[in-house]
């Protein structure tokens, strides 16, 4: 690589404000050309030369990477053959947002379909996630047909160019998003679509859901051949979402054959902060579904250079038991192993979701504070392990009547949506009105059907925990969706012994505090005493 960083060098001296698409641009026309000119006895026409640039800029339909002639040329004549497609296409892996660890793709390697008579054709889509292993994966498999996608122009011109010796490789320009993207089925596909972004599809897209990597899992299954298999690494939201999410669970567990599901270590894709799971699908139906829990070390996490995944814990579960689930949450079908799990399942008491018995909605966007203003703002940093924290709160000036649907109320019960400490606090009613902000969830119990200490008891025990914990889209910091929470599961007991456990914990709670501050107190007066004995 010591070639192309001279080159690199030579190119930001000339134009410093680049991309690392500009750069990879430059540095495939320059080997083009390089290549085209076989005799190097003739001597160059730097005009014709120039002009020879600028056409294979239009055939490839990219952007002229030249400001002028004379950046090319100083390329042109700088240029060393030993420098390959591969480290051209490896000078644009940080333009992307997700390169697939060597150590994850070892686990893809697991569902290749081996010893069959036929060539078997494996589809790599979006091979800008793949560009360190590529040609690993290609070289290693010889006796398979690969088909690779890509939307970027000059990626897909690059991989061309790489591959163009290879019989069995297929480069085209398609989107997975796309219906009938391609018109053709496949025996493997590897998969890590784009998530973690807002944008979604239109409403009238073909597909059950609008997020992008949702559209990925429905749309490439449709390209499987019989008995062909897709692996595929999705956001763990998939597994717990209600709604339309809800569905395309229910479509992929009855039309397809789910083979596996595994919990990804936190931190596996750098720059990620969501949580991730590892799907292979199949053609057929589902019968017996091996659910892992992956780790890896953590230095190397830190490194961002996994090098091994390892197996933590595997169990299965049935297909039956799956849909009686209604969600693949796989913290619940290991912690249905345990006893406490046990318990909780085999008891009497009713279990209802939580969007049946309470309201629970976003706090609203504060777009400017007023530290004179009459109505308080509840932040992450006002909730505490038990109530909010008033003396600290922020201020708005505003009318009621445009904050009235987000006025907090007596019992409503407060968790972060967002940060890195999950704690669920109980709201009192102030002299003063009172919203959350955005980043703040609120739960506000149907009084008829549920107490809001009673709840905040469960979510704060070591089953609720998990429970709360399975909801996070987040692998290294709180991420909740409020529409996730209503399909979560809670044990609803008769009001009357809700009210029981409620004033028992209220008393205690009472007692407890003010042993606090009287023991903080005391060691107060007596750290004093002693200072001024000194």
């Amino acid at each position: 690589m010591k070639y192309i960083n001279r080159l690199i060098t030579l190119y930001q001296t000339e134009k410093p404000e680049v991309t690392s698409e500009n750069i990879a641009a430059a540095l495939a026309v320059v080997k083009k050309l390089k290549e085209n000119k076989q005799d190097k006895r003739i001597e160059i026409d730097e005009e014709e030369l120039y002009l020879s640039a600028e056409r294979l800029v239009r055939t490839w339909e990219i952007e002229n990477p030249f400001v002028d002639k004379k950046i090319f040329l100083d390329m042109y004549m700088a240029f060393d053959t030993c420098i390959t497609w591969e480290d051209i296409l490896h000078s644009l892996s940080s333009k992307t947002n997700v390169q697939i660890p060597k150590a994850l793709f070892h686990e893809f390697e697991r569902f290749l379909i081996k010893n069959t008579e036929s060539r078997q054709t494996i589809l790599i889509p979006e091979v800008e996630k793949f560009i360190w292993i590529l040609s690993e994966i290609v070289d290693g498999y010889r006796g398979y047909s690969f088909v690779i996608t890509t939307t970027n122009t000059l990626i897909y011109n690059i991989v061309k160019e790489l591959f163009a010796p290879y019989d069995y490789v297929e480069v085209i320009r398609a989107g997975i998003y796309d219906y009938e993207f391609v018109a053709r089925k496949f025996d493997i596909i590897f998969a890590v679509p784009v998530f973690g972004i807002r944008e979604r599809a239109r409403e009238d897209n073909p597909f059950i859901c609008r997020e992008y990597e949702l559209i990925a899992v429905e749309n490439l299954a449709l390209h499987l051949n019989s008995g062909g298999r897709l692996v595929i690494v999705l956001p763990a939201r998939f597994n717990f979402a209600a709604g339309s999410v809800r569905e395309l669970r229910s479509f992929m567990q009855f039309m397809y054959q789910l083979l596996e599901m595994g919990q990804l270590p936190a931190g596996i894709f750098p720059n990620s902060g969501i949580k991730t799971i590892l799907f292979a699908f199949s053609t057929g139906r589902t019968e017996e579904v091996v659910v892992k829990k992956y780790g890896a070390d953590p230095d190397e996490l830190k490194k961002r250079s996994v090098k091994t995944l390892v197996v933590e814990d595997e169990t299965f579960v049935f297909n039956d038991e799956l849909a009686e689930m209604e969600d693949w949450d796989i913290d619940r079908i290991f912690a249905m192993q345990d006893e406490e799990w046990q318990r909780y399942e085999a008891s009497e008491v009713k279990k209802v979701e939580l969007g049946v018995v309470a309201e629970v909605f976003r706090g609203k966007t504060i777009n400017k504070k007023a530290p004179n203003g009459g109505v308080g703002v509840v932040n992450i940093s006002n909730l505490g392990e038990y109530e909010v924290d008033y003396e600290k709160l922020e201020y708005i000036e505003e009318e009621e009547r445009k904050i009235w649907n987000y006025m907090l109320k007596d019992g409503d019960l407060l968790i972060p949506a967002r940060g890195t400490v999950l704690r669920v606090a109980m709201f009192k009613e102030q002299k003063y009105p009172c919203i959350a902000s955005s980043n703040v969830i609120v739960i506000r119990p149907k009084k008829e059907l549920l107490r809001g200490t009673y709840l905040k008891i469960f979510l704060d025990s070591p089953l609720g925990n998990k429970i709360l914990n399975a909801k996070q889209q987040g692998a290294m910091v709180i991420n909740i969706s409020y529409k996730d929470l209503k399909s979560m599961e809670i044990p609803l007991l008769p009001l009357a012994e809700q009210e029981e456990l409620a004033e028992e914990y209220e008393r205690e709670l009472d007692i407890y505090q003010k042993a606090v501050e009287a023991a903080k107190t005391r060691w107060k007066n007596t750290v004093n005493k002693l200072q001024r004995r000194i």
